[in-house]
């Protein structure tokens, strides 16, 4: 990605980290990686057409699936798997939104195009606060640090939280959306250390009452999990180009 065979840990560590190259770098966080539970704490069966909150999201999280498709072919909302429900937002240091918004000159492009606008326009939800998108040479950069965290901010309150957190090598922040002014969805990669695979993530988060439901896909081999990283890197270039001049007028 060698005439030596390489680990299998490695390589999957490397696939989810290919978005750690390209742009300048941070001083590492030093934070807890979050991973998944082990598999047979939860029930490995697909929720099928009954569970409501998914159905509730199943709309938009369109756009992610249809990227998810590129390595499961078929894949459904109903084919997620339950894993639980959790405290969110409850533990994290609130900051003063200037410390973290505007962003630094290598992240504007990224926040502009890896976020989502709350419906009522109170909250901006960044995937990733780590990422950097640039372009060089017309060829569009994906980079910045291995650390992968969401950033919340409040443009009511003034205020920002990272609200979550992934370490080098346990996965990625790619995508979400809105589903009301009080809850969004926010997907991205996993590394299933047990099946030596890589599942997708969708989390489902409520300000309402500060919880996340997290659910996920069957593990795929990484050569699989590489054609939804490939679909993914095309969907971010081309938000990258759709909004390049909406940002040069602004």
């Amino acid at each position: 990605m060698r005439p030596h065979r390489i680990p299998w840990i490695a390589i999957l560590t490397l696939v989810l980290a290919l978005l750690g190259s390209g742009c300048s770098k941070r001083a590492p966080e030093k934070t807890t990686v979050n991973r998944l539970p082990d598999v047979l704490s939860y029930d490995e069966t697909p929720v099928g057409a009954g569970d409501s909150l998914v159905n509730s999201v199943a709309r938009a999280l369109g756009p992610w699936m249809v990227l998810w498709r590129h390595a499961y072919p078929g894949f459904r909302a109903d084919s997620l798997i339950f894993v639980g429900v959790g405290p969110a937002f409850r533990s994290v240091d609130v900051q003063p939104l200037r410390d973290m918004y505007p962003p630094p000159k290598e992240n504007e492009a990224a926040f502009r195009i890896l976020s989502a606008k709350s419906p009522d326009g109170r909250y901006d939800l960044i995937f990733d606060g780590y990422q950097c998108v640039q372009e060089e040479d017309g060829q569009i950069d994906i980079g910045g640090e291995a650390d992968s965290a969401p950033l919340l901010l409040d443009l009511k309150r003034k205020t920002a939280q990272r609200f979550d957190f992934l370490g080098p090598g346990g996965g990625a922040f790619h995508w979400g959306a809105w589903v009301s002014p009080s809850r969004f969805v926010l997907t991205g990669t996993q590394l299933d250390d047990r099946y030596m695979g890589v599942r997708g993530r969708v989390q489902i988060y409520s300000l309402r009452d500060s919880t996340v439901t997290t659910y996920v896909t069957r593990p795929l081999h990484s050569s699989r999990s590489a054609s939804y990283q490939a679909a993914w890197e095309s969907w971010v270039a081309m938000r990258y180009h759709a909004t390049k001049g909406v940002a040069s007028r602004s």
